[in-house]
């Protein structure tokens, strides 16, 4: 028997005869034979000899080849016999034969799938006639249907379905004639009849044409092409195709071929024995002819083909048994399917194709203890297995791994060693996918459910297991994940495993422990030894690590890396003495991540705390940025509302400012943009200070810090934030800036433009009085000028801004100032002229505005007299708004607009229940 073969040989008769052709029905079989001798059996299918020699029976017809035998079922299962150019219709229980037609016969074929014409033969003639015959099943005989047809020559093989009659001629076409049609005009088929010419009907409207190079093409009767595959014959000579369920049988001298009649797939090559003549079937029983005995061709159970399958590694010829016996998509067929391919992927695992198994079991909720187990170095305790077998590691990969070499490669040792590393690679490739399947939001597994997972029948161990928690599950995966990357030196992926997840198997920390510390790789990479600490909780160990990592190398980019690492990891686990202890050297090493743990929440860590650790720094320039950066954090990120925190930040802007320019140089010596960092530092605290939110006491950093220094800015700007104008406009007259100080007035709302022109006027008055001592003084006279000429422009300009009162401004002009001619110069003429202009428009406005408000309330006036005003008529017909029922003696309201109704039934007093109309609010507007 071969292993897989959808069907496979038996002989069952053996016989002293040359078959030549056969046929069966039902439960007889017909043999013919060279000498024209015509042969019966009684099939007994349930017995083991299924044909029994001694209840044959037979009968001469001719005394040449019987080329062709058919059984017609329609002509009560009598025979159709082509024997000597002659066709004889044989009663099929005593074989005994009456010739149809005087005419030599080349071929005949039936109607097979035609219900309308099933009784119908077509005959080929020697003439290169063809004719049809129909059975008259009461007279029992056949009658000649329609007219001759001639054809271009004999053919080498006909087919009839229907009203079609194909057939093709050897080297030259295929072609078709439609009986129906009165002309019966040959018609050629486009297709290249090849060197092994063959039609055969498959059913009612599909033909199978033996084209070229033995290529089977499938069409319909409208002669286009179905929409399936084509099929690949061996290119040998075809004895006979016949069709037997859903498979397709091709018969060669020595070999059978079997395809999928639905999808067109080889299913399997049967080599024969010895030469093979005829086949046939019925409806369960498949037998063909040899020279010496009939051979049954019995079934393989589809079970059983893909059990042979597997075990020869043939995993896809397996899938496809499957799938043609399983043509219906349902649940239980995915779940069969399912078990297939997790056995299809253990079936390559026995002939280490790792890879290729591993495709087909990810696709399978497989259960990760069947692979574990083969490694039993690779988990902790067999208890930890829950395996109702109490030993589940009988074979291991090494000794699977062994036998296979063994066997296959002579005992190579370094064919063993390659294989025990290509299957270790495969063991961490498949757990690592069924962890991120059991740990993936996707499917959402509870650390608590009880998993049930597919369990091969392929497996080595043929294990059972208890059902466990998905957490013990991943246990067990997570420690033999880290015990294979180790031993594989897979550390890139150890590394990213310890960042990236959480471990599962913390209990087993003391056996991890002591692999680490002895593995010579990781003390070249302890930052992985520091990831190992971490993920089991050590996190000071983890911290020390990483502290030993970043202070003894050179390489920045490991310095950045374990001060980036220690920052992470104070921050996830904060801790204020922990922080205190190990945030120092980053801070030193790699300033912008140490200051990430100022993000830490004030309750680990207060605010007075930090400053305190940041002031036992005695790098004084490291002190500085450090505790000016936890400021910046605490006050414009933190948001603290506390003042002193505010004014502290302002206090370290300022006092490094003044290292660099110190406090008493002249604001006219200042470049900022020579040094960046201070210019940085400058742009900061300007910024700040203006920044509405900043809580800051400015009183105390003017006073304290910037009084008297260059930052004449920032002084007038807290004067401003003090309320201190005076103080400010005086500084900026002092300093001659009149723009900036009437700036200054516009951006605040106390009148200021008022109390700039009273001090403008006491300037003019202190200039004159000194130009007039000191004549020749061309200093003071240029001063006296540029005040007359602000002066001048501020009357202008501001003549009827918000902030300038044009009242007391008209009081404090001197009165020996000139009233000049109309001129745009004049700056008294033009204040005058606004303001008159700008007072007379204030004074029609507001009169304008007294006639419409009084215009107003004499409309309210006489729209609340002619509603009080208003009356209604009480009669014994008056009803109610709401209930509609007369007024009658009930007590009743009256609304302004008429509307009467019982007090009872309204609702509000003010509102009317007619058209909603609320009169408290009519009379209020």
């Amino acid at each position: 028997m071969k292993l897989g073969s959808v069907f496979n040989p038996r002989g069952v008769l053996e016989i002293n005869y040359k078959i030549s052709s056969i046929d069966a029905y039902q439960n007889v079989l017909y043999t013919g034979d060279e000498k024209g001798t015509l042969y019966r059996y009684q099939l007994q299918p349930d017995q083991a000899m299924i044909i029994q020699a001694n209840q044959a029976q037979s009968k001469s017809l001719t005394k040449s080849r019987i080329d062709q035998i058919k059984v017609f079922p329609q002509a009560g299962a009598n025979l159709l016999v082509l024997s000597d150019q002659t066709l004889f219709f044989v009663e099929e229980k005593t074989l005994k034969g009456d010739q149809i037609s005087k005419e030599k016969v080349s071929l005949f074929a039936l109607n097979e799938f035609s219900k309308i014409n099933q009784l119908e033969i077509v005959i080929v003639t020697k003439k290169k006639e063809g004719f049809i015959l129909q059975y008259n099943q009461k007279a029992g005989k056949f009658e000649c249907l329609r007219e001759r047809f001639l054809l271009p020559d004999i053919p080498v093989t006909i087919a009839f379905i229907g009203s079609l009659f194909y057939f093709g001629i050897s080297k030259k076409n295929y072609s078709v004639i439609n009986l129906d049609d009165k002309q019966l005009q040959v018609a050629n088929l486009i297709l290249d009849i090849g060197s092994n010419p063959y039609l055969k009907a498959t059913d009612n409207d599909e033909l199978l044409i033996i084209t070229t190079n033995n290529v089977g093409i499938f069409i319909g009767k409208d002669g286009q092409m179905k929409q399936k595959s084509t099929i690949q014959i061996q290119n040998k000579s075809i004895q006979i195709i016949t069709i037997f369920k859903q498979y397709l049988i091709v018969l060669f001298d020595n070999l059978i071929q079997v395809f999928n009649l639905l999808d067109s797939k080889p299913m399997s090559d049967i080599q024969l024995s010895s030469s093979a003549k005829c086949i046939t079937q019925t409806s369960n029983h498949l037998f063909y002819g040899s020279s010496s005995e009939i051979i049954y061709l019995y079934q393989t159970p589809p079970e059983q083909q893909i059990q042979d399958l597997l075990k020869q590694g043939k995993v896809e010829d397996a899938l496809q048994v499957f799938q043609q016996y399983n043509q219906n998509q349902d649940a239980q067929k995915n779940q069969q399917l399912e078990q297939l391919k997790l056995d299809c992927g253990w079936a390559l695992i026995r002939q280490m194709q790792f890879q290729n198994a591993l495709n087909y079991i990810l696709q399978t909720n497989f259960e990760p203890r069947d692979f574990i187990c083969l490694f039993p170095d690779y988990y902790y305790a067999v208890e930890k297995l829950e395996s109702v077998n109490p030993n589940p590691s009988q074979n291991t990969i090494s000794l699977i791994i062994a036998k296979y070499v063994q066997e296959q490669n002579k005992g190579d040792p370094k064919k063993s060693q390659e294989l025990k590393l290509q299957a270790r690679d495969f063991l961490i490739e498949i757990l690592e996918k069924k962890r991120a399947v059991l740990t993936s939001t996707q499917y959402a597994y509870s650390m608590k459910d009880k998993l049930n997972l597919l369990t091969s029948t392929q497996i080595f161990n043929q294990n059972q297991w208890h059902a466990i928690q998905c957490e013990q599950l991943l246990e067990l995966i997570d420690f033999a994940l880290i015990k294979a990357y180790l031993e594989a030196q897979q550390l890139p992926k150890l590394k990213n495993f310890l960042s990236c997840n959480q471990i599962y198997c913390l209990s087993m920390y003391a056996e991890l422990q002591a692999i680490f510390q002895n593995n010579k790789a990781i003390e070249q990479q302890q930052g992985i030894l520091a990831r190992f600490y971490e993920s089991f909780n050590k996190i000071d160990l983890s911290l020390e690590v990483w502290r030993t990592i970043g202070g003894d190398s050179l390489n920045q980019q490991v310095q950045q890396e374990a001060c980036e690492e220690t920052t992470r990891i104070l921050k996830q686990n904060p801790e204020k003495n922990r922080i205190f202890k190990f945030i120092q050297w980053v801070l030193k090493k790699q300033f912008k991540t140490g200051i990430q743990i100022f993000y830490v929440s004030e309750s680990i860590i207060s605010p007075d705390q930090m400053l305190k650790f940041l002031d036992e720094e005695k790098e004084q320039d490291l002190k500085r940025k450090l505790k000016e950066k936890y400021l910046e954090v605490l006050v414009l990120e933190k948001q603290t509302e506390e003042e002193r925190f505010h004014t502290q930040l302002v206090y370290s802007y300022i006092d490094f400012l003044f290292t660099i320019f110190p406090k008493e140089t002249q604001p006219a010596q200042i470049d900022m943009k020579k040094n960046q960092i201070a210019q940085e530092s400058y742009s900061s605290l300007k910024k700040f200070l203006k920044n509405p939110n900043a809580k800051y006491n400015s009183s105390s950093i003017l006073e304290k810090k910037v009084k008297d220094s260059w930052m004449i800015g920032e002084v007038i700007l807290l004067y401003g934030r003090e309320k201190r104008h005076e103080e400010a406009l005086s500084q900026l007259l002092n300093l001659g800036f009149y723009d900036w100080a009437e700036k200054y007035c516009c951006e605040y709302t106390d009148n200021l433009l008022t109390k700039l022109f009273k001090k403008y006027k006491e300037l003019y008055f202190f200039l004159e009085g000194k130009q007039k001592e000191r004549s020749t003084d061309q200093q003071t006279l240029f001063a006296f000028n540029q005040v007359k000429i602000t002066i001048n422009n501020f009357l202008k300009k501001y003549a009827t801004h918000s902030q300038l009162n044009a009242l007391e401004v008209l009081e404090m002009i001197p009165e020996n100032w000139i009233l000049a001619d109309q001129g745009e110069d004049d700056g008294l003429f033009q204040f005058l002229n606004s303001v008159i202009s700008h007072t007379l428009h204030q004074k029609r406005s507001t009169k304008a505005a007294f006639h419409l408000s009084d215009m107003d309330l004499l409309n309210v006036e006489c729209l609340n007299a002619s509603t009080k005003q208003a009356n209604v008529r009480i009669t014994s017909e008056k009803k109610c708004a709401v209930c509609s029922r007369s007024i009658g003696e009930k007590v009743f309201v009256v609304y302004p607009n008429g509307v009467i109704a019982h007090h009872t039934c309204i609702k509000s007093n003010t509102i009317c229940p007619q058209t909603d109309k609320d009169f408290e609010k009519y009379f209020k507007m």
